[in-house]
């Protein structure tokens, strides 16, 4: 046990300097943190070490995610889940034994003793996937209940996806009705995750058919959830292009599987060349007449080519020389690159 004491003391250094700067945590916070993990390989006799731990962690602070700096004093709950996170991501990176059992004990106390949300919501995770615990459905359904009651969004949409689905194994009866309910809710909090939810609108399955409020909620994703804004643009434009709650626009399908498009989703990519606008006047068509020196900007006909080059206020004339200097720059990289490759 010693060995590993020494073990999980250093990686606890690691991860406790990895929270903040080096230089802005002093000698003593280090070691409450390595005294604080260094008894956490006796978690698996099941002895609880909550007051020793929250006494060794006292004064260290934690930066999380969005920048917010947390303590057990400022935060406990959010400081317990962002530590929980860090040991999750990094096991190898820390080489710190039992990391899981450690995060689930992370989550249980920002859960259980501090009733932060997220706490609930991953404690629900761990006893869902068996990670750092014994798998156990019926706890996952319990603690993800637990953390919607207090207006958690993921684990409403959790909690809704085994209600419309049904899971014997977690003692939760299928209810399609309640299920939809909590997903809307989950959608309508911004939780894109939940997106398929809201195709039922379109479908009508579970619930009314309505197409505009689908577009409604679609909107909301894009506003309020970075992660999923490119689903929701996606489908957004294929209501634009399929007139689905909206006026058909294909000039409004194309924007917004541009914007999908920009940050790399497959679907959106595929939808923009069927929606392709001229780059000049913006008419949707087959604008298949490409710019023959830079290749990068397309035209429905010659007269717009010719007006965008050197047009008043945007012209491509320059714009298309520099696109000319970077590709030449790269083929010369490339070839540079080949040359070396083949000399060694």
């Amino acid at each position: 046990m010693a060995h590993n004491d020494t073990r999980v003391a250093a990686a606890a250094a690691h991860v406790m300097s990895s929270a903040r700067p080096a230089a802005a945590m002093d000698s003593a916070a280090r070691r409450r943190a390595c005294v604080a993990f260094r008894v956490k390989p006796s978690l698996d006799t099941g002895l609880d070490l909550s007051a020793a731990v929250c006494e060794e962690l006292l004064g260290l602070n934690f930066t999380c995610k969005d920048g917010e700096e947390v303590s057990l004093q400022s935060n406990p709950g959010r400081f317990y889940v962002n530590l929980g996170e860090e040991v999750a991501a990094r096991p190898l990176d820390l080489d710190l034994p039992n990391h899981m059992r450690i995060a689930w004990w992370c989550y249980r106390e920002a859960a259980d003793i501090h009733k932060h949300p997220g706490g609930m919501r991953k404690l629900a995770w761990c006893y869902n996937t068996g990670r750092g615990v014994t798998e156990d459905p019926a706890q996952a359904v319990a603690w993800y209940q637990k953390a919607a009651d207090v207006g958690d969004a993921a684990s409403k949409a959790k909690l809704g996806s085994f209600l419309v689905r049904g899971c014997a194994l977690a003692g939760v009866v299928k209810d399609t009705a309640r299920g939809l309910a909590l997903l809307r809710e989950a959608v309508e909090q911004g939780f894109g995750a939940a997106l398929y939810f809201v195709e039922c609108y379109l479908t009508g399955e579970g619930v009314e058919k309505d197409a505009v409020h689908r577009v409604s909620l679609l909107r909301q994703v894009i506003t309020q959830d970075a992660y999923h804004t490119g689903n929701a643009q996606t489908a957004l434009a294929r209501c634009y292009v399929a007139g689905d709650g909206v006026e058909a626009a294909l000039k409004q399908a194309a924007k917004w599987s541009s914007r999908a498009a920009a940050g790399g989703n497959a679907e959106a990519i595929q939808m923009l060349e069927t929606l392709r606008m001229c780059d000049f006047c913006g008419t949707h068509s087959a604008a298949k007449l490409w710019c023959e020196r830079c290749r990068k900007v397309r035209y429905c006909d010659r007269q717009c080519q010719l007006a965008h080059w050197n047009h008043a206020i945007n012209p491509h004339k320059g714009p298309c020389k520099e696109h000319r200097r970077r590709a030449a720059e790269a083929s010369q990289q490339e070839a540079g690159g080949a040359s070396t490759s083949a000399h060694h």
